[in-house]
């Protein structure tokens, strides 16, 4: 069996490093290895060329976009992928060796598009702050559980036990077909560090075929979340108002009574941030938060006629 390994990654010399000779050590390895990376980052320009030297009879090949984005990254690598099965893993994600050849073996068991595993820790979320997160209708935990809510956020599963047909899934490691995005495509207009992109396209994805999103407990990964190449958090936390926005205008503005509940979990935004902003001891987590969600506010129109520009615009520069 024959498939495409897609690394998206951005000024991470060390953790793509040992992604690939993680992928190199699979039972099933890979016909290529594609890194999807952004023109002029040298150290994954570095990198690569370490690995070609290291690795000379491997197809490793590197692919770069002038857009920075993991959106385009992820893109880029599935429409440049060669066979049609294609393994999309995140830099900083280690797979143990079956990983490939038992993910694979489900997509097709289960009649699948894409498959997700489960990391690798167990997750026991508070449950006062949890509560308070489901009931202003924002990102929570539930067990076994994974399906998008009305505001645009999400509910994700927990001491997974047994496979699940999801709604949505994380992009820390996928299993898919290749001719998705023929289809289907990770939005772009995402900017940078795209928070929640791997939700709207997944999500796309089931609206449009189905269950056809699986999450198994026999699959298992690690995620050592890097901080290497992410942004600043006066950034990341527009980012992620501005694309639970983006997430809530595609697919819940024109259900009734929902701007009710969107206007709810913005309050629930303000209030978590203020949580978050004394218990880091930092209050530009509060400030950010809120300008983003005044942005949001004078900027309605735009978003009503689906135009995040004048929102995104201010980000990439």
């Amino acid at each position: 069996m024959n498939y495409s390994a897609v690394i998206p990654t951005y000024k991470r010399g060390s953790e793509l490093r040992r992604c690939v000779n993680n992928l190199l050590h699979q039972t099933l390895k890979p016909a290529e290895i594609i890194i999807s990376a952004v023109e002029g980052d040298k150290e994954t320009q570095e990198t690569f060329e370490k690995l070609r030297e290291e690795y000379p009879t491997e197809n490793i090949r590197l692919i770069t976009s002038n857009k920075r984005g993991i959106s385009v990254q992820r893109n880029n690598g599935l429409y440049n992928a060669s066979f049609p099965l294609v393994l999309m893993i995140d830099d900083d994600v280690y797979i143990p060796p079956e990983f490939a050849s038992e993910g694979f073996k489900i997509l097709h068991e289960e009649d699948a598009l894409i498959v997700a595993g489960v990391e690798d820790r167990k997750i026991r979320p508070p449950l006062i702050q949890n509560m308070l997160r489901k009931i202003f209708y924002l990102d929570h935990y539930q067990k076994n559980k994974q399906f998008v809510l009305p505001s645009g956020a999400k509910v994700m599963a927990y001491a997974v036990d047994s496979d699940i047909r999801a709604e949505f899934l994380g992009a820390e490691v996928l299993l898919m077909k290749r001719c998705l995005i023929d289809h289907v495509k990770f939005d772009e207009s995402m900017i940078l560090y795209s928070h929640r992109e791997d939700q709207d396209f997944s999500y796309a994805v089931y609206r449009k075929f189905g269950p056809k999103l699986l999450i198994t407990p026999r699959l298992k990964f690690k995620h050592f979340r890097s901080p290497g190449g992410r942004l600043k958090r006066a950034i990341l936390t527009h980012i992620f108002v501005y694309n639970l926005l983006k997430n809530y205008r595609k697919y819940f503005f024109d259900i009734r009574k929902t701007k009710i509940i969107l206007l709810w979990a913005l309050l629930g935004l303000i209030l978590q941030s203020i949580h978050q902003a004394i218990k880091n001891r930092n209050w530009s987590i509060f400030i950010e938060t809120v300008n983003a969600v005044f942005s949001v506010i004078n900027k309605w129109n735009h978003i009503k006629r689906g135009d995040f520009s004048p929102l995104y615009g201010k980000l990439s520069k």
